[in-house]
C-alpha cells in the first residue's frame, strides 16, 4: 500500500513539473514554402510597362474570306498594295492554313528577297515570307537603324540577314497548344546573324554581350529595334532566343500598346 501511494505521487509530481507543450497536442509539422512553378523570365505584356510603339501599329484587321467560313488577317487598304520603298519582294498568292489550322494565313503575303537603296544592297538568302505590314516595318528598322549603325560601328553597310522562313503555322515556342505564334499569321521573323560588305560575320548566339564592335552593334540595334516592333526578344529573354533575335509586330494587351523587349 506504501509502495502505491509512492508511485502515485511520483507520477502527480512529474505531472506537474513538465511544461505545458509536453502534454499538449502535438504541434504541426512546419510549412514548406511553395514552390513557383513553370516560372519564366519572359512574361508577355507583364514584364514591360505600357509604351506607346512609334509608328502605326493597327495594321491588321479580321475579315471573312470570300467563299468560305474561315477568316484570315487582313491588312488595311492602305497596304493592300504592298508598295514598300526599299524592298525587294514578289506577291504571292493569299496563304491560308490547313483544316485544324483555320487560324494560320497571310492575306497580303510577300517573298522578301532583299533590300535596296542607292548607297547598299542587303540579301535575305532564306527568301522569308512574311506579310506586307511586317516587311513595311521591318524594312524601316534596315535602312534606317541597321545599316547606319554598322556604317558608324565598322565603316561599312550590312550586306545580308541570315534569317528563318518568317511563316511557319505553329503556336507559340512549337508547344502543342496556346496562342498562335505570329510566324503563323507572317508578322514575325527570327534573324540569327548577319554578314557585312567584307565577308565578317556577325552571330546573334556567339557575339551577344561581348565586349567587341560586334557585341556592341547586336546591342545597339537589339535596342532600336525596341522602338519599332511590337515584341523583341534577344538571348537574355529566354534559353529558346539564346540563338537569334525574334521580331514580331503582334498585339500585346486589349490597347495593343504593350511593347516586350528583351
Amino acid at each position: 500500500m506504501q509502495i502505491s501511494v509512492v508511485f502515485v505521487s511520483a507520477v502527480l509530481l512529474v505531472h506537474c513539473l513538465l511544461p505545458r507543450y509536453a502534454y499538449a497536442s502535438p504541434p504541426l509539422p512546419q510549412e514548406k514554402p511553395i514552390q513557383e512553378l513553370g516560372q519564366t523570365r519572359f512574361i508577355e505584356g507583364i514584364d514591360v510597362p505600357a509604351t506607346k510603339p512609334a509608328g502605326d501599329t493597327k495594321l491588321f484587321s479580321t475579315e471573312p474570306v470570300e467563299g468560305g467560313g474561315k477568316s484570315l488577317p487582313t491588312e488595311t487598304s492602305e497596304l493592300a498594295s504592298c508598295d514598300i520603298q526599299g524592298a525587294v519582294f514578289d506577291r504571292l498568292a493569299p496563304l491560308q492554313g490547313e483544316v485544324g489550322d483555320e487560324g494560320c494565313g497571310i492575306a497580303v503575303p510577300v517573298n522578301l528577297t532583299g533590300l535596296r537603296s542607292e548607297s547598299f544592297e542587303v540579301a535575305f538568302p532564306t527568301n522569308a515570307t512574311l506579310s506586307c505590314g511586317f516587311v513595311k516595318t521591318l524594312t524601316e528598322w534596315v535602312i534606317q537603324d541597321v545599316v547606319p549603325l554598322a556604317q558608324a560601328e565598322f565603316g561599312q553597310p550590312v550586306s545580308e540577314f541570315f534569317t528563318g522562313p518568317g511563316y511557319q503555322c505553329r503556336r507559340r515556342n512549337n508547344q502543342p497548344d496556346g496562342k498562335l505564334s505570329e510566324h503563323a499569321l507572317g508578322k514575325a521573323i527570327d534573324i540569327t546573324a548577319f554578314r557585312l560588305s567584307d565577308g565578317t560575320e556577325i552571330s546573334v548566339e556567339t557575339d551577344w554581350a561581348s565586349k567587341t564592335e560586334k557585341g556592341q552593334f547586336l546591342s545597339s540595334i537589339h535596342q532600336a529595334a525596341c522602338k519599332r516592333f511590337m515584341t523583341v526578344l534577344g538571348p537574355d529573354a529566354d534559353p529558346n532566343h539564346k540563338s537569334h533575335f525574334h521580331l514580331d509586330i503582334g498585339c500585346h494587351g486589349k490597347s495593343c500598346t504593350y511593347v516586350i523587349c528583351q
